[in-house]
């Protein structure tokens, strides 16, 4: 063959063999049938969204993985149910899963995504819930790396929640203040909730946010100073640490209704505070004196009524409470008026709580030595029901009648505190004339149903229980109303849980 005539040949033969082996390729890869083309993933339905997110809030990787690879997004929003608006990168933050956290960001997770309900993003929801506790079966809870992940993705430390509200508020550890602030965190950011404010309770808290730069004199929407939180919940070293650096004008201010720190001093019932206060120059008033006379803050009571230099106690005003009339008559030293004017209340109580019970309650060993060195009841409880009646309850959705416990005199002709339920009415049917019952109604919850000293086990007061065993309160005293538990009992049932702490209680209460 010709030379020329070859080399025409060649590229002729070369260009349809390409043309071939591409039709080939391309009925290769052509599914045989439209009908067999790959289907469209449902992703955004709730019924597809709701495996999807109970794997990540279940921690369950490999999972989430396989989600991922199958057309769900790492920023896909949650549109069903009660948390609607999370992306999953905010439900692994909240559960302190790191790794979950970790495999997010690595598939491009938005990491400063806000909540469009409620404005919290993934550090948000890292720093509001570490230090929660709880366990889990499939990841180790790990918040510390949790939020380290997150701050070193970029996550901004100061975006605030619909409410204003900043990760630095809701932080509930000093370990997630010191990241936030080390990640530049502002705690002076524009906020109706200062986080300077909120951990004024706690000295640790308020020294690094000090440090860090927040302002001393800052206060709420309300006026509320951060001085004025801490002296309210008795917290001696932090007012220290505000007093050293607040200035005389700002440590003198009140909030929006007039009061300043001296009068939460006084509810707040920290003698030592109210003196450093009064020191301050602050003025003592009569409803800082009432307010501390009314929850039986003694000592501070009378450093007031001494700062305030006049000879005579304020008149009982005509709507006080039993506790403040008590209170009252020990401060003038009138202490048989007083234990008469308590016998007074018990007689009528009818299921309030007493002085005494309200002084255990609140966890006032001062009030309870004062009420005990009267001479009162120190095994009082509300009267055992002198009867049970089937009451009918045509409100309820079944019109069923319910149990009712019935108070003997004067207690059944007073109103009841027990919410939702009323006495026995007249001409109540005998019970065996009555249909099914619907189940047994028990005192609610602001009912006082046991004695002093169960109250005492419940807060696991160990000092007051030991002031209350000293004056004679019976541990085996079971109480009136169901479950008919005693101060023992309750220990055996819920013991702290400090080791040392339950040998000291059953010492106590001899279990």
């Amino acid at each position: 063959m010709h030379k020329t005539s070859w080399l025409i040949f060649r590229t002729t033969l070369c260009g349809t063999l390409q043309r071939i082996a591409l039709v080939a390729g391309l009925m290769i890869n052509m599914p045989a049938h439209p009908a067999e083309a790959e289907p469209t993933r449902d992703t955004t339905s709730a019924q597809a969204q709701i495996a999807f997110f109970d794997a990540v809030e279940r921690g369950r990787i490999r999972e989430v993985d396989s989600f991922l690879a199958r057309g769900f997004g790492a920023n896909d929003v949650q549109g069903y149910g009660f948390n609607i608006g999370d992306s999953p990168l905010m439900k692994a933050a909240q559960q302190g899963n790191a790794q979950m956290v970790k495999l997010l960001l690595r598939r491009h997770a938005d990491v400063n995504y806000r909540n469009e309900n409620d404005g919290e993003t993934a550090l948000f929801r890292a720093a509001k819930f570490a230090g929660t506790g709880g366990a889990s079966d499939t990841h180790t809870i790990d918040h510390r790396q949790t939020l380290a992940l997150l701050l070193k993705a970029g996550a901004n430390p100061d975006t605030p929640d619909r409410n204003g509200g900043l990760p630095l508020f809701f932080a509930r550890t000093t370990w997630v203040i010191r990241a936030l602030l080390a990640a530049g965190a502002d705690p002076n950011a524009a906020t109706t909730n200062p986080p300077l404010i909120e951990h004024a309770h706690d000295p640790a808290r308020v020294r690094l946010l000090l440090a860090a730069g927040a302002r001393p004199d800052v206060r709420d929407a309300q006026g509320a100073s951060a001085l004025a939180a801490a002296a309210g919940k008795g917290s001696l070293e932090s007012v220290r640490q505000l007093l050293a650096v607040m200035s005389s004008d700002a440590v003198r201010g009140t909030d929006a209704d007039g009061h300043n720190a001296l009068d939460a001093a006084a509810k707040g019932g920290d003698a030592r505070i109210v003196r450093l206060l009064l020191a301050q120059g602050l003025p003592a008033t009569e409803n800082a004196l009432r307010s501390a006379a009314a929850q039986g803050h003694l000592q501070a009571a009378r450093l007031l009524h001494r700062a305030m230099g006049q000879p005579h106690w304020p008149s009982l005003e005509a709507n006080a409470s039993a506790e403040s009339r008590v209170y009252l008559l020990i401060l003038q030293r009138k202490p048989q008026e007083a234990l008469a004017a308590y016998r007074a209340f018990e007689a009528v109580a009818c299921g309030r709580m007493t002085p005494l019970a309200s002084a255990v309650d609140a966890g006032n060993a001062e009030a309870v030595r004062a009420l005990l060195a009267l001479g009162v009841d120190v095994n009082y409880q509300t009267p055992a029901p002198t009867r049970s009646e089937l009451v009918p309850q045509p409100h309820t959705s079944s019109g069923l009648p319910r149990l009712i416990h019935v108070l003997p005199p004067p207690c059944d002709a007073a109103p009841a505190p027990r919410a939702g339920t009323a006495t026995a009415p007249q001409g109540t049917p005998p019970v065996g004339t009555l249909p099914h019952v619907t189940g047994s109604f028990l005192p609610a919850a602001g009912f006082w149903t046991g004695s002093a000293l169960m109250r005492a086990v419940e807060r696991n007061n160990l000092e007051i229980a030991r002031l209350l065993i000293a004056a004679g309160a019976d541990p085996a005293l079971r109480s009136n109303y169901p479950l008919h538990t005693s101060a023992q009992a309750w220990l055996k049932a819920h013991p702290p849980s400090h080791g040392g702490s339950l040998v000291a209680w059953k010492k106590l209460l001899k279990r």
